[in-house]
């Protein structure tokens, strides 16, 4: 015992530097944070902290008549019987720009369904415009929370201008909930972007230009029916990484509609010789065979709408 005592002052220093790098680390991280993730993370603070709690008044705990083994042992037999425990579900919390999310276990009688029904009584306790619940793995469920509407937050988006990695996956944006959407390249013949005006189709058609233009395995064309030339349009900017460019001139438009069947043609007819399969997607673009997008935008009476089309045959040119 006096040796045990001997070591408690070096273990409650090294405890205390513990929770200092920990406060230490937490602290920098709170302020190099923006200010939606800082109001996350007090968000987080009060989610943990109020999580037992939250969850018996929701009816998300379960009580266990069996007495634990630690009560067994201690136990006498002319006693009283050990109450029963009320267990409550394990939650792991992790905030971002826009809420949180909160990893849950699942008890037995609590599962996916019960968390799904408690779903609003969870979106008032945390202040939570909305709140999702999904499947995560077995035994665990996740819970979305979003502070503020990810559809009406502005973003910015800054290319990094490095080829990406997957030339499969068009990466959009993020949905009502904060999560990733991403639209399948491969084997889809086009991709219509429509909706309003300044709902925002050549923003996201000129992200798509500027995620993949780093890489030679993509080339672009583009056919701008609101302009005349590249210089008065949207695409000013991006009509040097594009091998052709036609504005709103019938003639023009129709000479690279006319290039581009040909040469498509002739990519179907020699695909096989070339890369010795027949579809493009069972090796993937690469700079001898690249994959050529064609954007077409025009404009209605009553909406503009831009169809960005692809061939997944790869038998468009380079």
């Amino acid at each position: 015992m006096e040796a045990i005592a001997g070591y408690a002052p070096d273990a409650l220093l090294a405890v205390a530097a513990l929770v200092g790098v920990w406060l230490l680390v937490t602290v920098v991280r709170y302020v190099r944070a923006d200010r939606g993730t800082r109001v996350s993370m007090r968000q987080a603070v009060r989610v943990r902290w109020g999580w037992v709690r939250l969850a018996r008044m929701a009816g998300l705990t379960v009580t266990d008549k069996t007495p634990g083994l630690l009560a067994q042992i201690t136990a006498s037999k002319d006693g009283p019987a050990p109450a029963p425990r009320v267990l409550t579900p394990r939650i792991k919390v992790k905030p971002d720009r826009f809420g949180v999310i909160v990893r849950a276990r699942t008890l037995p009688q609590v599962g996916l369904e019960e968390y799904q029904k408690s779903a609003r009584f969870l979106a008032d306790a945390w202040r939570c415009t909305r709140v999702s619940i999904l499947p995560d793995c077995p035994g665990k469920v996740v819970i979305r929370g979003v502070r503020s509407d990810p559809l009406t937050t502005p973003t910015t988006h800054r290319p990094t201008g490095l080829p990406p990695t997957d030339l499969t996956r068009w990466e959009l944006g993020i949905d009502e909930y904060a999560a990733r959407v991403c639209v399948s390249l491969a084997n889809v013949p086009g991709v219509t972007v429509a909706g309003v005006p300044g709902a925002g189709k050549t923003s996201g058609v000129n992200k798509f230009v500027c995620d993949f233009a780093p890489s030679p395995s993509v080339q672009i064309a583009t056919a701008d029916g609101k302009v005349s030339r590249a210089s008065e349009g949207d695409y000013a900017d991006l009509v040097k990484r594009m091998f052709a460019f036609c504005g709103d001139d019938l003639d023009e438009a129709n000479t690279l509609f006319k290039r581009l069947v040909e040469l498509r043609k002739r990519r179907s007819a020699t695909i096989r010789d070339v890369l010795g399969v027949k579809n493009m997607w069972h090796v993937g673009p690469s700079p001898e065979w690249p994959l050529t997008v064609l954007i077409i935008e025009r404009r209605t009476r009553t909406s503009a709408s831009t169809r960005a089309a692809t061939r997944p045959r790869s038998d468009w040119p380079r």
